[in-house]
């Protein structure tokens, strides 16, 4: 077919075809594109160059040209080219009669945000394991491709082993994510080695350092000394062990190893102590419990007990004594319990006992519940911790609300609220209530007040007789007169 014309003869312009930088990352070889368009006469060739300006004949296609509807011609090209090479600058030149055009074409990416580094220092938990030790994270967001170098350097020098690094992963239109960990010793974080993270691709280059030195920066006392708090017992551990726990918790310890705690009475007799397990703190120092066990009439009496700490970073031991201290304006606590209110009850679906504890000092106390006479696991209810009730006199309050069902109620179960303190008579004390209960406290308090209305009653005829015989006397006098 001849396609006769007489439009005057027009230049292409070009246009790179390229697919983005969130394309699936899987797909090798890459397609790269060159469109000429509105071109005329429909002769034209393509030619393809690299950026150090070698031809390229491997990998083209040229398509034949199309007839637009304006009259002028659309031809395209394509070069196949691995995923790597995609990375880097091509050129399509596109000849015709009168000339030729140039267009660079290179890979598309633009991220929706700029690139971003991340380094985590290690999880201190990591190091309770038996090897000790932990990893430190370096991440790496919105990079433009897969084309990036990752390397780890400790005190500046490259480190080959314990490097396990995740490819760039696409993150859709935003770019590329790449994951590197380094595992790293207990040993060395505790001596201060410094660790990089050192990245560089075409468009973005950075290195991030992490040490625990430098991971405390400035954060005050970030390697506080090692120190010791004394815990005194509990009156729920007093009242129903017979016998006072007390604990010589030390912590800030850079590490538990050559720790020593021994407690001992005020004549220096040695008691037994145990040391519970370490705990990792906020600041990645750990802390440890040492208890010992004495009778609970030596610590009531005012007994006297010294804790002696002995540590690898101590340059002295350190001593603390523990004993009982005096309360001023003491006080015993008043008990309320509450039945479910009758607007709950109504929705017959849960019932909420409650036990209200107030004007009571010292604040340590223990809340219990019983059904039918049986202790119920704490789990079946929740007591607030003492709360500040006054101040002159300091007095606190608390409360525990008991959740049942709404049958357990009706089926006419018994519920008691047991509370322990150290000023009761007899250091405890308790209230109970019942469906029975309830409706008998309502019975005897209607009884009482209808009886007071028929007191009033009789006590006013009383009265309007008494009136009236004293106004009939005094008349029947008077005519006597």
């Amino acid at each position: 077919m001849v396609t006769v014309t007489t439009a005057s003869p027009a230049a292409p312009s070009l246009f790179p075809l390229v697919s983005s930088c969130w394309a699936d990352e899987s797909q090798d070889p890459v397609a790269l594109g060159c469109l000429a368009k509105d071109f005329l006469p429909e002769t034209i060739d393509f030619s393809w160059k690299d950026n150090t300006n070698t031809s390229i004949t491997d990998g083209i296609k040229k398509f034949p040209s199309v007839l637009n509807t304006a009259g002028t011609y659309i031809a395209t090209t394509q070069l196949s080219v691995t995923a790597s090479e995609a990375q880097g600058v091509f050129y399509c030149t596109a000849t015709y009669p009168s000339g030729k055009e140039t267009i660079k074409v290179h890979q598309s990416c633009q991220p929706t945000t700029e690139p971003s580094m991340t380094i985590r220092p290690p999880a201190r938990d990591q190091f309770l394991e038996p090897n000790k030790t932990s990893t430190i994270i370096c991440s790496v967001k919105n990079l433009c491709n897969q084309a990036v170098t990752l390397k780890w350097l400790k005190e500046g020098v490259e480190v080959s082993s314990g490097i396990h690094t995740v490819a760039p992963v696409s993150s859709g239109r935003n770019g590329y994510t790449l994951i590197s960990e380094l595992t790293v010793s207990e040993k060395d974080w505790n001596n201060d080695r410094v660790y990089s993270c050192k990245v560089e691709s075409k468009n973005f280059s950075d290195i991030r350092n992490t040490s625990k030195s430098f991971e405390c920066g400035i954060i005050e006392d970030c390697f506080p000394e090692i120190s010791a708090q004394l815990i005194p017992p509990n009156f729920a551990d007093i009242y129903i062990r017979k016998s006072a726990i007390l604990t010589c918790r030390v912590t800030n310890m850079q590490s538990t190893e050559g720790l020593n705690v021994i407690w001992t009475r005020e004549d220096g007799t040695e008691l037994k102590t145990s040391i519970g397990e370490q705990k990792v703190q906020s600041n990645g120092r750990f802390s440890v419990d040492a208890t010992t066990s004495v009778c609970a009439d030596e610590w009531e009496r005012g007994d006297k007990y010294t804790c002696e700490v002995t540590h690898p970073e101590l340059i002295f031991p350190l001593k603390k004594t523990l004993t009982k201290q005096p309360v001023t304006n003491s006080h015993a606590p008043s008990v309320y319990i509450f039945p479910p209110p009758t607007e709950q009850l109504a929705l017959r679906e849960a019932a909420t006992v409650t036990c209200l504890v107030k004007s009571f000092n010292p604040p340590d106390l223990f809340i219990k519940w019983l059904s039918n006479g049986e202790e119920l696991n704490a789990s079946k209810y929740i007591s607030t911790q003492p709360i500040q009730e006054s101040s002159q006199p300091l007095l606190y309050f608390a409360y525990s609300t008991l959740q049942i069902s709404e049958q357990e109620w009706n089926t006419g179960n018994t519920y008691t609220c047991l509370v322990g303190h150290e000023k009761l008579p007899l250091q405890v004390t308790q209230r109970t209530v019942d469906k029975s209960t309830v409706y008998l406290d309502g019975f005897v308090d209607a009884e009482e007040e209808d009886f007071y209305n028929l007191w009033t009653t009789a006590s006013t005829f009383i009265i309007l007789f008494l009136l009236s015989l004293f106004y009939s006397t005094t008349v029947t006098l008077i005519k006597v007169k």
